[in-house]
């Protein structure tokens, strides 16, 4: 939805400024971005004992600098002429994947942050937040270049790549939440951690059958549902035209005479989208693009053992 006219905003709440997104929007380097909210929210914290401290060898991945080079498996290395690091269950604790929707809808602002903005501010702080304690995140991006992948790693040099492909995304075109979700999960061996961030502007029963893929392989799901306020609240007052912006659909209309029956078909389907989530024990959470940052990442210290 996008509208040619601005309505005047309500008056924004006093988050602090580690999680202020509007604060966050002007630091234009997602890994000062990242470091500056997770450092934010780790003041205070005290973690407790992580699992996962076997020193079961779990795989190979390429060397890359800051590697210790007592990690190196020379032997590999003089078949293949190739430096590979061994990684551990212990240096693995967790192995995660961010789904980011980059779709046309995400472009949309009200006036602050646009909601693929908010969402690749908590995919770099989760990130940022994941590499330093040894957990492997990886990131996929749908959208109107399709799927991209970034496997999962967990060397701290990985969090570049996770950046740099954050900084190139564009709001464009549509998203097939269930096809990408059933081709990434059917490639990976091993259980792990799905984080959906998406406005989830789709037919819930269509996007629904993503989440049963990954629940019938037993992995965990958290789904961060990315809205801005006007597209809940519906604040419009003159005759607006109203935009799709992935279909490309136009249509001028008086909202206070459809005020009612959108706000219904919201909320239906803001139900929907909740019944589902929990009908496949994932998370769910419901964020704003003015709200602070710290309860997605609180979530996920939550999940993993933290404590204040």
């Amino acid at each position: 939805m996008e509208s040619r006219i601005t309505p005047p905003r309500g008056r924004p709440g006093r988050p602090g400024k580690y999680f202020d997104p509007v604060i966050l929007a002007r630091i234009k380097n997602l890994t000062l971005l990242a470091r500056h909210v997770v450092e934010g929210l780790m003041a205070g914290l005290h973690r407790s004992s992580l699992h996962g401290l076997s020193v079961e060898f779990s795989e190979h991945r390429p060397y890359a600098p800051g590697d210790e080079l007592r990690r190196i498996d020379w032997k590999l290395f003089a078949r293949q002429d190739r430096y590979y690091v061994k990684e551990y269950e212990a240096e693995t604790n967790l192995r995660a994947l961010i789904f980011l929707d980059s779709s046309g809808s995400m472009g949309y602002s009200g006036g602050g942050v646009t909601k693929l903005e908010y969402g690749s501010f908590i995919a770099a702080s989760l990130s940022y937040l994941m590499l330093l304690q040894r957990d492997a995140v990886g990131l996929v991006t749908m959208g109107g270049e399709g799927l991209r992948v970034l496997a999962p790693r967990s060397n701290p040099n990985h969090l570049r790549a996770i950046i740099t492909e954050l900084e190139g995304l564009k709001p464009e075109g549509r998203t097939d939440i269930p096809a990408a979700l059933e081709e990434v999960a059917r490639k990976l061996h091993r259980r792990g951690l799905f984080i959906i961030i998406s406005d989830f502007i789709d037919d819930p029963e269509f996007v629904e059958r993503g989440f049963k893929h990954l629940q019938h392989r037993k992995n965990d799901i958290m789904a961060f549902h990315i809205a801005d306020r006007e597209e809940i609240d519906f604040p419009f007052s003159k005759v607006t035209l109203f935009r799709d912006m992935e279909e490309e659909l136009e249509v001028t209309t008086d909202p206070r005479g459809i005020r009612r029956e959108y706000r219904a078909a919201v909320d239906e389907h803001l139900r929907r989208i909740k019944a589902f989530c929990h009908a496949h024990f994932a998370d769910y959470d419901l964020f704003f693009t003015d709200e602070p940052l710290h309860r997605s990442l609180v979530r996920y210290l939550a999940r993993r053992g933290y404590s204040g």
